[in-house]
């Protein structure tokens, strides 16, 4: 009986195939190639999964502490990627990892809406100059409370990614913080410095007023005789008049000098 050959054509694979420097064995035909091409694949795996770090050769930078926002205000997440690429023709994602949802998209150089979450949409830009330098800048507009929560930036081209917090809070308490301040910083008004000024308005008046009640007083008295001046008419007929009243004529001669007085010094 003939035996049995193997027939084929030609390959430079025919013979000893040698995988010694791969694998640390050799094989045979027919079936080397696909052993060895499989074995290989299978050492080249194996050390991918155990030193996943060969694979990843970038990592993005996040900042380390929350970033602190009022309501209202605009807020920027800035992004580093370590070592620096030019980010243009990259893949990049903004999620918030709380609520599984998409934050902002980045692909083939356009910023997509679609797959935003509703309450971002129209209020996310991504500043496309920064990305050249490998630098990824998020603004969000007009934040509101339920912004606050933790927003990953993601490269799935370079399996690069990190995670940062923001945290918004009412812009009523700072405002009514700073107004509690004011006016604690100013002095209350003090009633009795209002009734001293009152009372020396009304006294600066009345007595001006009185003084001069006073004086027509007099020169009413005056003029009818009830009060004589000194000098005024009578000549020896009023010095016989008090040298006849004598004593009793002297009080009046006392008020008549008290009312002159008080009328010089006024």
């Amino acid at each position: 009986m003939k035996e049995a050959t193997w027939s084929h054509p030609p390959s430079p694979f025919m013979g000893r195939l040698d995988c010694t420097e791969q694998l640390g064995f050799s094989v045979h035909p027919p079936w080397s190639h696909s052993v060895c091409l499989t074995m290989c694949w299978t050492v080249v795996t194996l050390l991918s999964a155990a030193f996943p770090f060969t694979l990843a050769q970038h990592r993005v930078i996040c900042p380390t502490e929350t970033t602190q926002a009022e309501e209202g205000d605009d807020v920027t997440l800035r992004f580093d990627l370590d070592p620096r690429v030019n980010l243009l023709d990259y893949t990049l994602d903004v999620t918030r990892t709380d609520l599984d949802e998409v934050v902002h998209v980045y692909r083939s150089g356009k910023d997509l809406t679609d797959p935003q979450m509703e309450r971002y949409r129209h209020r996310t830009t991504l500043i496309h100059e920064d990305l050249s330098r490998g630098i990824i800048t998020l603004q969000i507009s007009s934040v509101q409370l339920k912004d606050s929560g933790p927003y990953r930036c993601f490269v799935p081209e370079l399996r690069a990614g990190c995670t940062t917090a923001l945290n918004v809070v009412k812009k009523v308490q700072h405002n009514k913080t700073k107004t509690d301040d004011v006016m604690t910083s100013i002095s209350p008004p003090n009633p009795d410095a209002e009734t001293v000024n009152v009372g020396a308005v009304v006294g600066g008046v009345l007595v001006p007023v009185v003084l001069i009640i006073i004086i027509i007083i007099i020169i009413v008295l005056v003029k009818r005789g009830t009060i004589n001046l000194p000098g005024g008419g009578g000549g020896e007929e009023e010095e016989e008049e008090e040298e006849e009243e004598g004593e009793p004529g002297e009080p009046g001669e006392l008020c008549r000098n008290s009312l002159l007085n008080i009328l010089s010094e006024v």
